[in-house]
């Protein structure tokens, strides 16, 4: 079975106009976990979208000294804010309810995070700031708070990765699952790949699934070990783990792409475009299948260390006005910092109207820790009508004999 979707012609892509910004030190507390971020300074824009009444975004402008009884209150929000986003939950400090980023000074500031923290402590959760930036009359600050691990429960997203042959979707689940960047010759994907003939071919032709965790502090386990961690390690050390589901681009493996995605059950639909290629027809084809499955997208253009930025400009070009056309009508935006990775987050968590694009090196490394902390912040989808009484229901990924003729089956 495959889906076509009509992409009319649209107009050019819109220009988005990034926040112009130096960096700029913050003071450092090991509690909040901002050792590692690169904090931003003067937006351009001083407003942004209302807060949601739904969804798992609170804007708060001060949490200076509250009583008890406010303390009380304000804990019990924030458990229904993380309950909202399936375990975390993205708290705007400086920000009123209208979207306005009013800003509050340093010392309140500091308050506000401290009354957060005993909030996330009384809710049996962590706190990690991950943005600071200078509103109108002071600073704001955007903190990720995730609910901690607790009798092996944790936070399960899943990803399909899609697109072309050749785009580079092995690679980057390698990449991102194990830290170490590609030499350019195939030895990320070389750790993903099941079959000899997919080594020997460099093409996925089978289901994959690759996971990388992620601690309630933000920070991704995969990479905090000298030696390969196993998937059981992974899990017990994770508050959130992000799945990789690699599917196959070939078109002559399209009924195992469609089972994937739809099988699988994916929270979002990563589409991978090699930036030297474009968009190719079945990259419109799966593309096609996600919109068909209401499943949120987002696009991650690879390859852009070897591609001449003529050809890159056009194959942003044309992947934005795709996104643009009728049967789709998204806002692209190229995702330049983590001003913009806080804007498509958000939008994922509630409207999805922002279609984000990434554009990654899998050997240079360019912007792959924009699309980490992207991971990171992403809520996993609500699964609406699911009846917690009903058997436990497994899906059979796979099927094989082994030795003697017993038959071993995979559950996913």
């Amino acid at each position: 079975l495959i889906f076509y979707v009509p992409f009319l012609q649209a107009g050019s892509m819109a220009e988005v106009a990034d926040c112009q910004s130096s960096p700029f030190q913050s003071y450092v507390k090991d509690d909040f976990h901002s050792e590692s971020i690169v904090l931003d300074n003067q937006c351009e824009k001083d407003k942004i979208q209302c807060e949601p009444q739904e969804g798992n975004v609170e804007y708060k402008y001060m949490l200076v000294n509250p009583s008890e009884e406010r303390l009380h209150h304000l804990t019990t929000q924030l458990k229904w804010r993380v309950l909202e986003g399936s375990g975390e939950a993205i708290y705007a400090i400086g920000v009123e309810d209208d979207g306005t980023c009013k800003g509050i000074s340093e010392q309140d500031l500091v308050s506000s995070l401290e009354t957060l923290k005993e909030m996330s402590e009384r809710a049996g959760c962590d706190m990690a700031m991950v943005r600071k930036q200078q509103g109108k009359e002071g600073w704001c600050a955007e903190v990720m708070v995730r609910q901690k691990p607790m009798d092996g429960h944790f936070i399960d997203m899943r990803i399909a990765v899609v697109g072309n042959v050749d785009s580079g979707k092995s690679t980057i689940v390698g990449v991102l699952t194990s830290g170490k960047l590609d030499n350019g010759r195939g030895l990320a994907r070389s750790s993903v790949f099941r079959h000899r003939h997919e080594l020997e071919s460099g093409r996925t032709s089978s289901i994959t699934q690759h996971i990388m965790g992620i601690n309630a502090s933000g920070d991704i386990v995969n990479y905090s070990s000298i030696h390969a961690k196993t998937s059981s390690e992974i899990v017990k050390e994770s508050a959130k783990v992000v799945t990789f589901i690699d599917l196959a681009g070939h078109e002559r493996y399209i009924k195992t792409t469609v089972y994937g995605m739809t099988g699988c059950v994916p929270d979002y639909t990563m589409v991978v475009v090699g930036a030297n290629m474009g968009v190719q027809r079945m990259t419109k084809e799966h593309l096609g299948v996600a919109l068909a499955l209401k499943c949120p997208t987002y696009f991650v253009v690879t390859k852009v260390d070897m591609c001449p930025d003529n050809v890159l400009q056009g194959t942003v070009n044309e992947l934005s006005k795709i996104v643009k056309a009728p049967g789709i009508r998204k806002m692209p935006l190229i995702v330049k910092s983590e001003k913009d990775v806080m804007t498509c987050a958000k939008s994922m968590a509630s409207d999805a109207r922002i279609a984000p694009i990434f554009l990654v090196s899998s050997v240079t490394g360019q912007s792959l820790e924009l699309l980490r902390l992207f991971l990171n912040i992403i809520p996993a989808q609500k699964t609406k009508g699911l009846d917690v009484k009903a058997p436990a229901e497994f899906h059979i990924d796979d099927t094989f004999y082994v030795g003697g003729g017993d038959t071993e089956v995979r559950l996913c």
